[in-house]
């Protein structure tokens, strides 16, 4: 029988039922108990009750029968004197079980039935006790309505208990208190106690490595010992942990514990500004958040200034310096997030590195990284002059056409086209792309990039027809602007 089953065994007997043959004839199924004509004893109200059935003279001689009819191998005196003083619990004994005996009784004379089956429709209320009896373990079990008893054979005397307790909940980085207690539940001695409690991966003791081992020594009948260490978890999750005890004598128990580790998550991200343009404060927010199951006790977040940017202030507190932004936010409890917020300005435009960073006493460190694109400011100036004025008819007229990229952002794909006068006629022209003319009209051809604060310059040369106030008109356009730029140039032709 296995050690649930022992524990649950049950006494009864058939009501009126009792076989006339051989005890050892067959197996005897029970479905009901307490008759008074085949009870052992008087049925039982509390354990003193118990107490007293072994005490009592009267039934020295019927209790050593059952006994020996059960061919029981202990000592009577050891179960009378372990009923008068060891601790007796109250139990429930199920439908099903079976028992290896029990006492009854037979026309008065005590009877040992072999082989029962508790077959009844409800568990039993029944007492038991603990015992030692030459080198080994007994249970005696008696239900309450018959005082029919059985002693069941628990095994060898030598018995070791190991208990293990640690918090059932804890964060990651907060150290976990263990403790071992190795107890002798036996009758003798134990030598060369050990317990190994080997951890789990994701627990790590604070002091030492590799599995735990704990001497115990000697540990006489009923004698304990206990061991206490602190742990770490380096993994969060449900981590169970573990350990057995053994002794020179064969005595082995284990025992194991589950521990639920929670641990803060710290998730960062990167907020660029939606448009910035020119030397214009902007902004670049962060979002720090705690995705884990546990408070981070200390959150920092760092952001570097990036290279072109100038610092001009931060919400929550953030510090520069060193080159760096810091918040030092304190706690940050599971689900909660903190906004950031820096304001910057910029001289040139382009592309700035935004790579910030959380970090805390017990989360892993996290980076983010976004780019805050500078765009610059389209501006242009167009310049037409000549170079000579007046001029006498017949002589050239050269006009000097500069476009200067004023802005702070390059100008792209720009097209001029000049339009002489009908008192002029076109002679040559050259400057930073190609020059060509159909009659009147001057394409200077596209210039594809201007950077900013670049210039380029083209010249037209003209022949003065006759004398006039002339006028020569030049358009320009680019990518950067809707509506053409005009200029006008007057030359006087004498």
């Amino acid at each position: 029988m296995n050690a649930h089953s022992i524990y649950l065994l049950i006494l009864a007997v058939f009501l009126g039922l009792l076989p006339t043959v051989p005890v050892e004839a067959q197996q005897h199924r029970a479905t009901r108990l307490g008759n008074p004509a085949f009870r052992f004893a008087k049925p039982l109200q509390k354990p003193a009750d118990l107490r007293a059935l072994f005490a009592n003279p009267k039934l020295r001689a019927d209790i050593a029968s059952i006994l020996e009819q059960a061919q029981w191998p202990g000592d009577v005196e050891d179960l009378r004197r372990a009923a008068a003083t060891a601790d007796i619990i109250a139990v429930k004994l199920p439908t099903g079980t079976r028992l290896p005996f029990m006492s009854s009784r037979n026309k008065g004379k005590p009877v040992a039935l072999i082989d029962v089956l508790w077959a009844g429709k409800e568990p039993i209320s029944a007492y038991q006790f603990d015992f030692a009896s030459r080198g080994r373990k007994y249970r005696c079990i008696t239900p309450k309505l018959c005082a029919n008893f059985l002693v069941v054979d628990l095994g060898p005397l030598i018995a070791v208990e190991l208990t293990k307790t640690a918090p059932k909940e804890v964060s990651l980085c907060d150290p976990i208190e263990m403790t071992l207690t190795v107890r002798n539940t036996g009758g003798q001695a134990l030598n060369q106690v050990q317990v190994v409690d080997t951890l789990p991966a994701g627990l790590q003791p604070i002091e030492g490595s590799g599995p735990l081992t704990f001497d115990a020594g000697t540990l006489p009948p009923g004698a304990s010992r206990t061991f206490t260490f602190q742990a770490r978890a380096t993994s969060a999750g449900t981590l169970v942990n573990q350990a057995h005890v053994t002794s020179a004598e064969g005595g082995t128990a284990q025992a194991s514990c589950a521990i639920k580790v929670h641990a803060p998550v710290l998730a960062l991200e990167c907020k660029p500004p939606a448009d910035s343009r020119g030397s214009k404060p902007f902004d670049v927010c962060l979002v720090v958040s705690n995705t884990g199951d546990a408070t981070e006790p200390q959150t920092t977040v760092t952001l570097p200034i990036p290279a072109g940017a100038t610092f001009v202030g931060a919400t929550e507190g953030g510090i520069a310096a060193d080159g760096r932004i810091t918040w030092n936010l304190g706690a940050l409890p599971p689900g909660e997030s903190r906004s950031l917020c820096t304001t910057w300005t910029s001289a040139a435009p382009g592309s700035l590195a935004i790579a910030p960073s959380a970090s805390g006493t017990c989360a892993s460190p996290v980076q983010s990284r976004c780019e805050a694109q500078i765009a610059g400011i389209p501006a242009i100036l167009l310049e037409v002059i000549d170079l000579a004025d007046p001029i006498e008819v017949g002589n050239p007229v050269t006009y000097e056409i500069r476009v200067t990229n004023q802005g702070s952002a390059p100008l792209t794909n720009i097209r001029m086209t000049g339009f002489l006068p009908d008192s002029q006629e076109y002679v040559s022209g050259s400057g930073a792309t190609p020059v060509q003319a159909a009659d009147r009209t001057v394409t200077m051809e596209a210039l594809g990039r201007l950077e900013a604060k670049a210039d380029a310059v083209w010249r037209v040369v003209s022949k003065a027809l006759r004398v006039d106030d002339a006028r020569f008109k030049v358009e320009l356009t680019s990518d950067q602007f809707q509506r053409p730029v005009e200029e006008f140039e007057a030359t006087a032709q004498y």
